[in-house]
């Protein structure tokens, strides 16, 4: 073995033929020996060679020594592969000094046990007279300088050039590509597509358009241009677009070269920019029905509130003319009729406007299903008794047991229905209340189905296909003294949808209507949190004859309504013109000297709900347990519970009903409320 290795050395340490022998080790590489040959290439002396290829990459050109290293590394990994380079290399003249001089290697790798490659290079000098890699490439060519450096050029373009470009033969196989185009496709050299189709490769989604284009270039010797398709590249279905031309030889197409982009990035970005002015449009359209609606809605609404409101100024003012108490007392009775439709008006457009925006939220309380009905029904039945209509129920829920159900907007929602029935059929007919379970379940939800028929005016299809719009109202004109606001259908319909039920209704003109509305109600073992509720009575429970109220409000046209209301019943009454007079009034008055409080909550300088929750936590002996009444415009299901929140016993809504407002006043005063310590009171 020594033998031969002394042998081998001395092959390569006297041959007169330039060669190296290094030991790669990426990215150097490693002297392990030179010839007496590349000594006198290179005009040095061994030592000197020795110190010059100890850093040979260094005396390589800056534009060539990125290619040469490339080869190197091809043929340390592949042992056996002979790689041919041209570049140029720093080394001394014969007439003395160092300049770049174009040399050409022949190299070969050799696998090492260890790892790592022996790599051996041989050198040999380019003809002097070529003073460029093109002339060097083809100098034994044959062609004219001129032309062959015109050539390297244009392959050079091709190399570098970023669109990716290939050439095929007349039958579409692949004769060649250039860089970009095998590195978009990840392949090492041209040898995966030489001689291949686009179908051979199996890259495209469909064989079609890009067989379909390039059979018509070969055939017509058109162009095409930027033809969409898709590939796959690097694991991933891309866009691209692709342009072809002919290719002609002495008058005959023998070919075709194209060249393709990436457009993926380009057609997402349209496909985003289309769906964001579909948006947009839709968006806009919406608006626009939106912002029509709202019009036709204002409209509507200043229209029928203006209808009343003309009543109650019109009759108002022959009433203040009339001298005769009889037809006084008409026009006083229909101002109240108009005021109660304005009213009626006003909350039915309030809620509406409420579920069109989101606001209003199912509020879910446990109740007894046979009986959860039971105070609308003798709400109805009271109604339809006053215009003689015959009106019977069938409640058949009692084998749901409990229920967790909105039992106000579900009342609501028959109510509407319950009470229109009653209001368009004519004295002597029927109206019949139906509720029962269904088969069908969800989970622990059972299907309910509520039914309302009647035998009265009916209405027409064209009237049914739009009833459920804000404002229609089919008899308005013929039923001038039960007319409505228009609005009760609209809202019924809106709760039916918050609800997630449904709703039908068959009806033919004076023969009757009958609405099916089906909705699932969740049963539940809890027992109804519920008590029965009182019903109000139009009668004092007890006499509040010279009882004292403190009476918070700031608007005095509304504290001498109250005051004369509450004066003809022989209650007295103390005014403050804000919270914080309210506050300091009771807290200055002798115990017991008032029986109640009636609070308003918008006041300047101090709300009614801070006043409410200053008086709870007073020192003073009834702090706790006078009754304080809520009399507020605000009307909504959130403003009850922060007035209960504050304090207060009850919220009564503006305008005040009377009959309610004092009916609330005996239950409270006479049952009282319960004393709670001012560290339990919320707020």
């Amino acid at each position: 073995m020594g033998k031969d290795k002394e042998t081998y050395r001395g092959q390569i340490h006297d041959a007169m033929v330039p060669i190296f022998v290094g030991s790669w080790e990426c990215p150097t590489i490693r002297m392990v020996d030179l010839s007496t040959g590349l000594c006198s290439f290179l005009h040095m002396g061994r030592d000197e060679a020795k110190t010059f290829f100890s850093s040979f990459l260094e005396n390589v050109h800056s534009d060539d020594k990125r290619r040469l290293m490339r080869t190197i590394k091809k043929v340390a990994k592949a042992p056996g592969i002979f790689r041919q380079e041209y570049y140029r290399l720093r080394i001394p003249w014969d007439k003395g000094g160092y300049d770049y001089r174009w040399v050409v290697s022949s190299l070969a790798g050799c696998g090492l046990t260890h790892g790592g490659a022996l790599i051996y290079m041989s050198f040999l000098d380019c003809p002097k007279e070529f003073l460029s890699k093109s002339d060097v490439l083809l100098s034994q060519s044959g062609v004219p300088l001129m032309h062959q450096r015109i050539n390297l050029l244009l392959h050079k373009i091709l190399e570098t050039t970023q669109t990716a470009i290939f050439w095929k033969d007349e039958k579409r196989r692949f004769l060649g590509a250039n860089r970009a185009f095998l590195n978009y496709y990840d392949f090492p050299s041209e040898s995966v597509i030489i001689g291949k189709t686009d179908e051979d490769m199996g890259w495209h989604q469909e064989e079609e358009p890009f067989r379909h284009d390039e059979l018509w270039v070969l055939k017509t010797g058109h162009r095409t241009f930027r033809v969409p398709g898709r590939c796959m590249s690097h694991g991933e279905m891309r866009n691209i677009v692709a342009s072809k031309s002919p290719l002609i030889e002495n008058g005959k197409i023998v070919g075709l070269v194209g060249s393709f982009e990436d457009v993926t990035d380009e057609v997402r970005q349209k496909k985003r920019i289309i769906d964001l002015n579909e948006q947009l449009i839709s968006a806009l359209s919406k608006a626009r029905a939106a912002d029509k609606a709202k019009t036709s809605f204002l409209s509507n609404v200043s229209h029928d509130m203006r209808t009343p409101l003309n009543g109650i100024l019109g009759f108002t003012d022959l009433a203040l003319r009339e001298k005769d108490e009889a037809k006084r007392q008409d026009y006083l009775e229909k101002i109240q009729a108009s005021g109660k439709l304005l009213l009626d008006l006003i909350n039915d457009t309030l809620e509406l406007s409420r579920i069109a925006s989101g606001k209003k939220k199912l509020d879910p309380q446990v109740v007894s299903a046979q009986h959860m009905l039971d105070g609308l029904i003798t709400s109805i039945q009271t109604s339809a008794t006053t215009a003689g209509v015959h009106f019977e129920t069938e409640i058949a829920l009692s084998e749901l047991g409990s229920v967790s159900v909105d039992i106000l907007k579900l009342t609501k929602i028959l109510l509407n229905l319950l009470s229109n029935a009653v209001k368009f059929t004519p004295c002597g007919g029927h109206v019949r209340f139906e509720a029962r379970a269904l088969p069908e379940t969800r989970g622990n939800r059972r299907k309910c189905q509520f039914v309302v028929s009647d035998t009265g005016i009916g209405m027409s299809k064209a009237f049914q296909a739009r009833m459920y719009d804000p404002f229609e109202q089919e008899h308005a004109q013929s039923q001038q003294g039960k007319r409505g606001t228009g609005l009760g259908l609209s809202v019924a319909r809106q709760l039916i949808d918050l609800f997630g039920g449904t709703i039908h209704v068959e009806s033919q003109e004076g023969q009757g209507t009958t609405f099916t509305l089906e909705l699932f109600l969740d049963c539940t073992n809890e027992k109804s949190k519920l008590a029965p509720a009182p019903a109000e009575s139009t009668d004092l429970a007890v006499d509040l004859k010279g009882k004292r109220l403190l009476l918070c409000e700031d608007n005095a046209l509304n504290r001498e309504i109250t005051t004369a209301l509450l004066g003809l019943h022989g209650i007295e009454v103390d005014s403050a013109g804000n919270g914080r007079q309210g506050v300091d009034m009771f807290s200055r008055s002798e115990p017991g000297k008032y029986a109640a409080i009636l609070m308003d909550i918008r006041m300047p300088l101090m709300d009614g709900l801070t006043a409410a929750r200053t008086i709870r936590k007073l020192p003073h002996p009834d702090a706790t347990k006078i009754p304080i009444i809520a009399l507020s415009a605000n009307a909504f299901a959130e403003d009850v519970e922060e007035s209960r929140a504050a304090g207060m016993d009850a919220h009564l809504t503006k305008p005040a009903d009377a009959t309610v407002m004092l009916a609330t006043l005996s239950r409270l005063i006479t049952k009282g409320r319960p004393v709670l310590p001012p560290t339990e009171l919320r707020g």
